[in-house]
């Protein structure tokens, strides 16, 4: 039974591997970024593998967890939702303070930490975002930024079997987010798996208009959703001062 739970985790994370809330709601401009810098450039030597992984992928989430996720939808209202959506953002709070301080941010450490606690204390398990109305606003960083800020490109363009869209760099985001660096591993195990389960079918809700728009109106979804994932991936870290992207060797 748990095998199946980690197994359901995993399916709900095909389609929400990078940060898609730099995709523009309005008109999905998939192929817009919001920074000029950085490694703008997809870089993609495995496309005839990816591809194939990638329909497999996307058969998977329309059998399994797009269904899943509608009824989601369906079921829960909008405060119902802003609720789920504010508790999975405090869980990730304690994630990002641990890469701010392997960033050597400290400032940015102590107001996430403090962001969680007021959360956490004052807010119901952080049901409620309290810390944002006394200037404490969330903030979302990942061992893939703190790679980036040390100078690591993204890498190679990577579609894993089940696990979804991410790049050489960012594939073990999943290991230190979910699990390493995660609150909630150190609780009972049912506890954290359903709260996990939960946080990841609302992640893939948040993006259900973005997939859904590109599945129906993309002439090559793949394509679409490779250059969205990885220019807002791109515009979501930071450099070093003076970084160059390095040029793909063949």
């Amino acid at each position: 039974m748990r095998i199946l739970i980690i197994l359901s985790i995993i399916l709900c994370s095909l389609f929400v591997r990078a940060d898609l809330e730099y995709v523009d709601d309005e008109i999905y401009n998939y192929n817009g970024g919001r920074n000029e810098s950085g490694c703008l450039e997809v870089y993609d030597p495995y496309e005839k593998f990816n591809r194939k992984v990638f329909a497999f992928n996307s058969a998977l989430d329309y059998i399994i967890l797009r269904p899943l996720v509608v009824v989601y939808k369906n079921i829960t209202n909008d405060y119902v939702k802003a609720r789920v959506n504010s508790f999975v953002s405090n869980v990730n709070t304690l994630p990002t303070a641990v890469n701010y301080g392997l960033q050597l941010n400290y400032d940015k450490t102590m107001k996430s930490i403090w962001r969680f606690l007021i959360n956490t204390m004052f807010g119901i398990g952080g049901l409620f975002d309290v810390a944002g109305k006394v200037g404490l606003p969330s903030e979302h960083q990942t061992f893939g930024n703190t790679l980036a800020h040390y100078g690591v490109a993204p890498g190679p363009y990577l579609v894993l079997p089940i696990i979804g869209s991410t790049n050489a760099r960012d594939m073990t985001d999943p290991i230190f987010t979910n699990y390493l660096f995660n609150p909630l591993m150190y609780t009972h195990n049912d506890f954290d798996l359903g709260v996990l389960i939960v946080s990841k079918i609302n992640d893939r809700y948040v993006v259900l208009p973005f997939s859904d728009y590109v599945m129906k109106n993309s002439t090559d979804p793949y394509v679409a959703i490779r250059s969205a994932l990885h220019r807002a991936r791109e515009a979501s870290v930071q450099y070093p001062e003076n970084f160059k992207c390095p040029k793909p060797t063949n």
